[in-house]
């Protein structure tokens, strides 16, 4: 056999180079997107295997291959075989190019940050879904023209990859981007200054609820009321009365946007109690019908759902208070 001289493309070796280097350091979103998109169609368009069915020779050869994927209704790659041929843009998006996002994701939404001692724990942003937005920015706007604010936190989690260590998480409304809470600072050290309190009419055993202070005549005004309220410190919790406070309750406001405390409030034993801050939006859950699988399809992409814990809960039910085995 003949020896055969391999010939390197001086431009095609620095181009795969630089390819490599995009491949190894690729460590902000933007460069994995581009890493990602590069491979997909190195994978689907690239000769990364020889393909084992020769080109097709002629016209009819053509047409058989035509015939095939419109047989299989591989529609999507036929208008890429027949843009391929004629040399024009194929369709848009092309097949492989990206993948298809989720409907909903999570946003960011200014927090309130009054001033006060608990000001640095209130973060600047929390996250909230997308399609809950626009109900909770109205609530929001509600107190605000009372003069009140509702400092809240939230972050936007990922799913737990299914090799990761410990158990699986049983509360799993804050990965449906379903929950959020209310900053714990916020409240209990000194119920007549703090930006929001636990309170229930003075002299009465009614159920405490989470109510928001006025800290300024807004342009809705409020009436003043006297208010038992919860006072704690690091190793006990006790209710002291406020004359003539103003405090406008925030449940009526927060279910307007769907977002509900435990019934009844839990009511804390020590300043570190932070049980009586979660806040819950269960809308659209129907009991024994929605799966977990539905649920996670709305935020995540099919290969993180498939990689993380939750792959095999997928056909899980909800129950009316969390997700269980059919």
């Amino acid at each position: 056999m003949a020896n055969i001289d391999t010939v390197a493309d001086p431009t095609a070796t620095n181009f795969f180079e630089s390819l490599l280097k995009l491949f190894q350091q690729a460590h902000n979103p933007d460069l994995c997107e581009a890493q990602n998109i590069l491979l997909r169609r190195l994978a689907l368009q690239g000769d990364v295997v020889g393909s084992r069915v020769p080109a097709p020779q002629n016209i009819t050869e053509i047409g058989g291959y035509l015939n095939l994927l419109r047989e299989f209704k591989q529609e999507e790659m036929l208008a890429q075989v027949l843009a391929g041929i004629l040399g024009v843009a194929g369709p848009n998006p092309p097949l492989g190019w990206t993948p298809p996002k989720p409907p909903l994701r999570m946003v960011p939404l200014a927090n309130d940050r009054p001033e006060g001692p608990g000001q640095s724990a209130i973060p600047l942003w929390f996250m909230v879904r997308n399609d809950f937005y626009p109900a909770l920015q109205q609530g929001l706007n509600r107190l605000h023209e009372q003069g009140c604010v509702l400092p809240l936190s939230a972050s936007g989690r990922r799913l737990p990859p299914a090799l990761s260590l410990g158990p699986t998480p049983t509360d799993l409304l804050p990965y449906l981007g379903r929950c959020l809470e209310v900053v714990p600072a916020a409240a209990l050290n000194d119920p007549a200054a703090d930006p929001l309190a636990l309170v229930r009419p003075a002299g009465t055993t009614e159920t405490f609820r989470i109510a928001s202070r006025v800290l300024a005549p807004g342009s809705v005004p409020v009436s003043a009321a006297d208010w038992d309220a919860i006072k704690c410190d690091s190793s006990s919790c006790r209710a002291v009365q406020i004359t003539g406070g103003q405090f406008v309750p925030v449940a009526p406001i927060l279910a307007s946007a769907g977002f509900y405390s435990p019934a009844p409030l839990p009511e804390p034993v020590t300043i570190l109690s932070t049980e009586w801050t979660r806040l819950t939006n269960c809308t659209g859950l129907i009991t024994g019908k929605t799966r977990l699988g539905d649920e996670l399809e709305q935020l995540y992409d099919t290969a993180e759902i498939g990689a993380s814990v939750f792959a095999p809960m997928l056909n899980w039910l909800w129950d009316g208070s969390t997700f269980v085995k059919p």
